[in-house]
């Protein structure tokens, strides 16, 4: 009796060596199960580390400061010029909270679309399963279709104006981190170029293409961002929208069309050679189309 129960607690030991062995599979960054809005995001741009690297008259100085602060301690005072109070905005403290403040609501606007996308899904598989009895004619198939997709839309619609809140909040976080020296640090351009690529594509979505221009603008000034060629594609759109207004509904100036429709074929342009290359019959065409546009805006 007692050789069988050892024997069934080795076997036991045995079949668990393998769990303990095997190392924990990382589940992918950017997946479905684990989205996140960049790799490796940071919480912070600064660690906490940085603070203690200070020797010497650096230190000393802290310490004075720290000493004077207390002694000159007042719950009731107030500024009357805010040049001094707003060099808060400059110290790594500010910028640490509003990153980890701009990065929540990234997130949660990134969480919005993502639980919209399902929930979009699930209506319609169980609108694909129910069964329709009381249907008979064909116009109730595509009234009740028709239904749906009013009903779709409106759950993105919905979704997508709560993201782009979300978006806008963390837009507004990081801008007000004024620290010229921690604006450039990788992780900021990053959190940067994803809040406002997402806030452009969702914006675009919602109708409102005007309001994109000088996000978009602002997006191809960040390092490599310039050679997405999705980007100039959405400006293209965007200019073409508003020469559209102007040309059919007179909403600005004739210049203001003219202008539009030069920014329109420039980015045009720039988002087919990005794609396709300049050796292209793509790109080829597409010289042909703008050249056609130009010829057309100055004739008489």
């Amino acid at each position: 009796m007692k050789q069988t129960i050892g024997l069934v607690i080795l076997v036991m030991l045995v079949s668990l060596v393998p769990v303990w062995g095997q190392p924990q599979q990382q589940q992918q960054v950017g997946s479905p199960n684990n989205p996140t809005p960049f790799e490796e995001a940071p919480g912070e741009l600064v660690s906490e580390e940085e603070d203690r690297t200070l020797e010497g008259n650096e230190l000393q100085i802290r310490n004075r400061n720290l000493r004077a602060e207390e002694l000159w301690k007042n719950a009731d005072y107030r500024d009357y010029n805010s040049a001094f109070s707003e060099l808060h905005r400059l110290s790594w403290a500010f910028a640490n909270n509003k990153y980890r403040l701009a990065l929540s609501a990234y997130q949660s606007g990134v969480n919005t679309i993502i639980k919209m996308r399902d929930e979009v899904e699930l209506f319609r598989k169980q609108s694909a399963e129910a069964r329709n009895m009381g249907e008979k004619w064909y116009w109730q198939i595509v009234d009740r279709r028709a239904r749906e997709e009013r009903i779709i839309n409106q759950m993105k619609r919905r979704a997508k104006l709560e993201a782009v809140t979300y978006f806008t909040r963390a837009i507004n976080h990081l801008d007000e981190i004024e620290n010229p020296d921690l604006r450039e640090k990788p992780a900021f351009k990053r959190l940067l170029s994803a809040v406002y690529r997402n806030w452009v594509m969702y914006q675009f979505d919602l109708g409102n293409l005007p309001q994109c221009i000088p996000i978009l603008e602002l997006y191809i000034e960040i390092d490599e961002n310039e050679k997405e060629y999705p980007a100039h594609k959405y400006l293209a759109q965007c200019y073409a929208f508003q020469e559209m207004m102007i040309r059919r509904y007179g909403v600005g100036t004739e210049d203001q069309m003219f202008r539009f429709r030069y920014k329109k074929n420039v980015h045009l342009l720039r988002a087919a050679e990005l794609k396709y290359g300049k050796e292209s019959a793509e790109y080829k065409h597409v010289v042909n189309l703008v050249n056609r546009d130009e010829v057309i805006s100055v004739q008489p």
